[in-house]
């Protein structure tokens, strides 16, 4: 059996934090701290002790949930508690392991528990599932190379050229990004940039304002941000679904 996470609550309103600290002490992965009613009495706990997973409520008086990450040296892991569903992008710029609606029940912090449990402990996390079967035709030098899709982290186009980055070297070719974009399975490759197109399943990290496969920091765009995320976060729900079946 895995060791415990230690855990603490970070919410403002009593009740909130009387029905999480009941259902935390009824996860058995979970080691229960404390629950803290603001944002200072959260840091000192975290500066003092071992905290490995956060039940942080976004909207608090004097600072929120989101000031407070901002300001952490340390940061533990996150799984964001909250009323509103306004703030659902902000928990991908902090990596959250998950995003929870109140009101909660035991049954939904034990799913999002199960995804810190996978995170903490190392095991692996795929967004999608692998997909040899698929493949691209690369056309350089008079000859036509098949790439399976697992093999192409991302696509950059510059100008009239287009550079597939892949796990064995980069092919530069000419083209147009958007008619290479058109060929590709949209559940796999997602443009995140003008001049970028990545394969979901090799994103490492992913921010506000950048896209990390194999420490490679790719731009995300303003105008295709929310879009990503949105993918992002509905494949991941996908993955976590069949793990758990």
């Amino acid at each position: 059996m895995s060791r415990k996470i230690p855990c603490i609550i970070v919410d403002d309103d009593e009740t909130s934090r009387f029905i999480l600290t009941n259902l935390v002490n009824k996860n058995e992965d979970l080691q229960f701290i404390k629950a803290c009613s603001n944002a200072r009495e959260a840091r000192d706990v975290i500066e003092n002790q071992d905290v490995e997973l956060m039940l942080l409520d976004i909207e608090m008086p004097y600072e929120n949930g989101v000031d407070m990450l901002t300001k952490l040296d340390k940061k533990p892991n996150v799984i964001f508690i909250t009323s509103q569903t306004r703030h659902a992008i902000k928990a991908f710029e902090f990596d959250a392991i998950d995003y929870i609606v109140k009101p909660i029940d035991l049954e939904r912090l034990n799913e999002a528990v199960e995804k810190a449990k996978r995170r903490i402990f190392g095991v692996p996390q795929e967004v999608v599932p692998d997909t040899n079967e698929e493949y691209m035709m690369i056309k350089k030098n008079r000859e036509t190379h098949k790439f399976p899709y697992s093999s192409v982290d991302y696509i950059e186009g510059s100008s009239s050229y287009v550079t597939y980055s892949t796990t064995s070297g980069k092919i530069t070719t000419t083209g147009i990004l958007k008619q290479v974009e058109e060929t590709l399975n949209p559940s796999v490759f997602v443009r995140i940039h003008r001049s970028f197109i990545v394969n979901l399943n090799k994103i490492d990290r992913i921010s506000s304002q950048e896209v990390v496969i194999r420490n490679t920091e790719l731009p995300l765009s303003r105008k295709y941000k929310k879009g990503v995320l949105e993918i992002f976060k509905n494949l991941s729900n996908k993955v976590y679904e069949n793990s758990s079946n």
